[in-house]
Order: C-alpha cells, then structure tokens, then sequence
C-alpha cells in the first residue's frame, strides 16, 4: 500500500528577506518560528435612519495582521543581526517563505524577486518593529521580532513536480 502524504511539514521550510535601498536577497539562517497574524476587514456601517433592530454593513478594506519572527538569538549568525538591525531601524522589508516541499531558491534579478513555480511560497511585505531579548531560565537567548504586515500574505501553492 502506498503511504498516504498528509501535508506538508514545517521542518524544511526556508525564510528570505529583500531589505535595503539597493535590494539584498537575504537567506535567513536558523528561523525558529513565524507567526503572520490573521487579516481584518472593516466594516461600513449602511444603516438606513429607518432600521429599528439591527445596525446592517457591507465589507470594507483589509488590515493585515500583526505577527513576528522568532529566532534563538545568536550574535555570531550575520542573518540575526541583519534581522535586529532592520527592527531597530523599523524597517520595511519583503518576506518569502519556501515551503519545505522543494529546496529551490527564490531569485532576485535587478530588484525583483522570482519565485520558482517547484516550491510553496508564502510572501508578504511588512514593517518589523524593535525588540528586546527574553532571558529564561534553562534556555536560550530569544528574539521575537514584531512585525505588522503590509500587505496580504500571499501564497503560491507549488504547480510544478
């Protein structure tokens, strides 16, 4: 009997960043976790003067969510100072997550950034917010960098074997 796949794992997944005003491809190196926060919608009230019971809406604009990234902060790894230093400077960066259901890289040609079509990607653009480290007992030292979207987290599921 052939072994039934029941998704795709976490292990495996890749993060990178595009920062700076000269664009860098960044590949994030030991990201312990990614939180994207969940999108709003605003409401419109249309309530007419004649409505007794029930104030009535009709969908407004999105807001994206709030979430962070998560990393055990080591000051030898260049990725998590890059990350820290782009949080102190409340930075504005592109996020692409790729799905460890493939291992090809994204591609960033004259400031712009392709996406093989053999992997899951997630991406997005958001504003990191400055942080401060967590110290607890019998662990290691964390970082857990907000961020707030800027855009829809968009995913392209893979098309391509």
């Amino acid at each position: 009997m052939a072994k039934v796949e029941k998704g795709v794992l976490s292990q495996g997944t890749q993060v990178w960043i595009k920062h700076g005003d000269t664009p860098e491809l960044t590949k994030m190196i030991c990201i312990t976790g990614i939180t994207l926060g969940d999108d709003s919608v605003n409401d419109i009230d249309d309530t007419c003067l004649e409505e007794e019971d029930t104030t009535t809406s009709v969908p407004g604009l999105t807001t994206p969510g709030e979430g962070s990234i998560s990393i055990n902060t080591d000051p030898k790894n260049e990725t998590h100072m890059t990350l820290l230093q782009l949080a102190d400077e409340r930075a504005t960066i592109e996020v692409f997550i790729g799905w460890s259901d493939s291992k090809e890289p994204p591609v960033l040609e004259t400031g712009s950034v392709t996406l093989p079509p053999t992997r899951t990607w997630t991406s997005f653009v958001t504003q990191l917010k400055d942080t401060n480290p967590t110290f607890e007992p019998n662990s290691l030292v964390k970082h857990s960098v907000p961020m707030k979207r800027q855009s829809k987290a968009i995913t392209a599921y893979k098309t391509n074997p």
